[in-house]
């Protein structure tokens, strides 16, 4: 992956992206090593297919090799081609996701300049950017990560792997049927360690050109192939995820009980013993339940409904006993006689949720607050139809809350969109309010909130205006901007609130395959927000617009996700959703 650096005019070829970020063909060897040095791959104006679904994948296997081939093997890559990939793996790093050569080139597959900056970027957005410090470069350095976050880093990188897709490796290396030949494919397209000690044997038409460690990736990839060959997925891989409940335990009180059925119908091979209920169970029952129970690498702890004020302490004590190298998932609690009882707890839940990588939120309350009467037998337990949805949730929550683009998102949040902003795109002027919106622009003024400008004799046609009222709506902050101004105090107000910048840097553009619903952009003087996939609304963000000429209601966008006024768009993410992407948005109190 350590490139030649070719001399070129880079304003010539800056000026190229600006002009044409797309490319229907591979670009040249001038522009593809700007690319790895600038971390700019097939800018798509809609954002990313793959967009926030990193961290739902599963791995499954023992061991580093067999997670890594079982997941090629299941992208549709055959035996050979996967050998192949993994011979270049262990050659580059001997398997360790974060092992790093003096900080210029770092992870699995030793990516480098701008290819390394793009991927931690994706880390950061999950909320894994601690494990790209010195602490983890060297050998056997991994051994110190909990293994729930190991395999979050590890599928990071196997997807960022696949999402590039320059110099059509992936359909050359699909035409190899050897090994050696799918080694020397990868490392040449992908890898591009030139300057080597041995040579091409296989792979026209680099035949004869000296790459690094050649040899020694064409005999990794022989001895994975006659390891592995024909066994498709690995024989002796288990699954590391828990999609199937083959390795989840279950700590519950009556709602977990009562919802047994429904819960073993969700995790098909969950065993019966691994769940462990009981009507009337207290918080610290649970933790002395952990303590003599046999535990699986991922534990539900669904507990809270009988203990009405938890305390950061007693939260603490159950983790600890559960262990940080598992995966912890909490459940948030719900009364339907009053649905403010729990505010405390869930608040908690949610912190832990957002401050440990290895903590996961099952938001039971979101969930069922939505159409509350239909899923309740009582003021606390669900009925048929609420047990199901309880087991959904808690299964979301296991494998990934996700919408059918892959991207963590609620309820709450979309109808906000869908109510707000019109569904296509109208040019400006274009005053006409959606009917919803405009009741919560004058419910937002009489409260004091900031709801922008007037434009026509309208009021609440303004970008900033627009994206304050979702944003506090939805429950993603509702404090989001309580400085009352507009785009420059907007953007202050996240970063004085610890907001993520997405981006490497103010400077640089945004990776669209980490933005999730509820990111936020700002260029200079404007505002808009990243919705994701709505059936029925035609774009990925919405936006509006202020100005007599310029004046836009909440519509569906058509902003470059990448370029705005005075340079690159600058993507904010509010920390309370970066650790993992199975933390939906929800409309608890005092959310940042």
């Amino acid at each position: 992956m350590k490139n030649i650096i070719k001399s070129f005019a880079i304003s010539f070829v800056a000026s190229l992206l600006i002009l044409n970020p797309a490319f229907a063909a591979i670009p040249n060897e001038e522009i593809l090593d700007y690319y790895d040095q600038n971390g700019v791959y097939y800018y798509n104006p809609v954002g990313n297919e793959d967009a926030c679904n990193s961290a739902a994948t599963i791995l499954s296997g023992d061991s580093t090799e067999e997670k890594i081939w079982n997941y090629f093997i299941k992208k549709g890559f055959n035996d050979a081609q996967t050998a192949g990939i993994l011979g270049n793996a262990m050659a580059e790093s001997g398997l360790e996701p974060t092992r790093s050569s003096n900080g210029n080139y770092w992870g699995i597959f030793q990516w480098g300049y701008g290819r390394k900056d793009s991927l931690f970027s994706k880390l950061r957005a999950k909320g894994l950017e601690q494990y790209t410090s010195s602490e983890y470069w060297g050998s056997g350095a991994s051994k110190k990560i909990a293994s729930a976050d190991f395999d979050r880093i590890l599928a990071v990188e196997l997807d960022h792997t696949l999402s590039e897709k320059d110099r059509n490796w992936q359909s050359e290396i699909k035409k190899q049927s050897t090994p050696e030949a799918a080694a020397e494919v990868f490392l040449t397209l992908f890898e591009r360690a030139v300057n080597g000690e041995s040579e091409i044997l296989y792979y026209e038409p680099f035949i004869g050109l000296k790459y690094q460690a050649t040899k020694r990736r064409r005999d990794y990839a022989r001895e994975y192939y006659k390891k592995y060959t024909g066994k498709g997925v690995a024989a002796t891989g288990t699954p590391s995820g828990v999609e199937n409940g083959k390795n989840l335990s279950i700590i519950g009180d009556s709602i977990t009980f009562f919802s047994n059925a429904s819960i073993r119908s969700q995790f098909s091979e969950l065993d019966n013993s691994n769940i462990n209920a009981v009507i009337g169970r207290q918080w610290y029952e649970g933790i002395e339940v952990a303590e003599k129970m046999k535990l699986n690498d991922t534990v539900i702890f669904a507990l809270g409904t009988n203990s009405d004020n938890l305390t950061e302490a007693i939260i603490n004590q159950a983790i600890r006993t559960i262990g940080a190298d598992r995966k912890i998932v909490l459940v948030t609690n719900y009364d339907m006689d009053n649905p403010h009882r729990f505010d405390s707890n869930n608040a908690l839940l949610k912190n832990f949720a957002k401050e440990h990588s290895n903590i996961y939120l099952a938001d039971w309350y979101t969930a069922v607050t939505e159409n509350a009467k239909k899923y309740m037998a009582d003021n606390l337990h669900p009925n048929a139809a609420g047990q199901k949805l309880f087991a959904e949730t808690l299964y979301k929550a296991v494998n990934g809350s996700l919408d059918a683009k892959g991207c963590s998102v609620n309820s709450e949040f979309t109808a906000l969109v869908k109510a707000y902003a019109w569904p296509d795109h109208h040019s400006a002027p274009y005053t006409n309010r959606m009917p919803e919106y405009a009741n919560a622009v004058t419910k937002s003024a009489a409260e004091g909130r900031y709801v922008g400008g007037w434009a026509r004799g309208v009021q609440g046609i303004d970008c900033g205006g627009f994206v304050t009222i979702l944003v506090q709506n939805s429950g993603i902050a509702e404090n989001y901007n309580d400085y009352k101004g507009g785009t420059w105090e907007q953007e202050r107000w996240v970063k004085n609130h610890n907001w993520m910048l997405l981006n490497s840097s103010s400077d640089t553009t945004v990776d669209t395959s980490i933005l999730q619903p509820g990111d936020v952009a700002f260029t200079n003087g404007h505002t808009f927000i990243y919705v994701g996939e709505i059936e029925g609304f035609n774009s990925v963000i919405a936006s509006a617009s202020w100005g007599e000429d310029t004046a836009r209601a909440p519509m569906a966008g058509k902003e470059d996700l990448l370029y705005g006024k005075g340079g690159a768009v600058r993507w904010y993410r509010n920390p309370m959703y970066a650790t993992n992407s199975t933390t939906s948005y929800s409309t608890n109190k005092g959310n940042n």
